[in-house]
């Protein structure tokens, strides 16, 4: 018990560390991180429902379109009627958006590699496949009440 206790001790700790050090990177880009979350997906991924975005960053339905509505008035995203469903919209990047994040994201990705700088690529792997495991065994307990 000692071990996991221990453990578990040093990973929220790290977590904090490694959260702090991002997002003070993403607040020297003016942004916040729900703001450039937006501005990363759609940049890596094109034009996505506002459904897709609530989900993948994890928020509610009305936070998602408060962050949404900021980045409309910055002129980085515009919002597209979905003509298949007109109680949902689509998410695109403006051109202005787009290279905003082109130009900011090799910085962020440098923040990444320096934060993973002290592990090899090996240690990176192993701990990657470890945290999905307890993730993925911590939303199931999470979801059995």
């Amino acid at each position: 018990m000692e071990d996991r206790l221990k453990a578990l001790t040093i990973l929220l700790r790290a977590s904090k560390s490694v959260e702090k050090v991002i997002k003070d990177d993403i607040a020297s880009y003016n942004l916040n991180p729900s703001e450039f979350g937006v501005l990363e997906y759609l940049y890596h991924k094109g034009n996505q429902p506002m459904a897709n975005l609530c989900k993948r960053l994890l928020m509610a339905n009305s936070s998602m379109t408060y962050v949404v509505d900021n980045l409309v008035k910055a002129g980085f995203v515009e919002k597209l009627e979905n003509i298949n469903d007109k109680r949902s919209n689509f998410v695109k990047l403006t051109n202005k958006g787009e290279e905003y994040i082109k130009s900011i994201f090799p910085n962020h990705e440098e923040k990444i590699n320096e934060i993973f700088s002290q592990l090899t690529e090996e240690e990176i792997k192993t701990l990657s496949e470890s945290l999905k495991k307890i993730g993925y065994y911590s939303e199931e307990l999470a979801t059995r009440k």
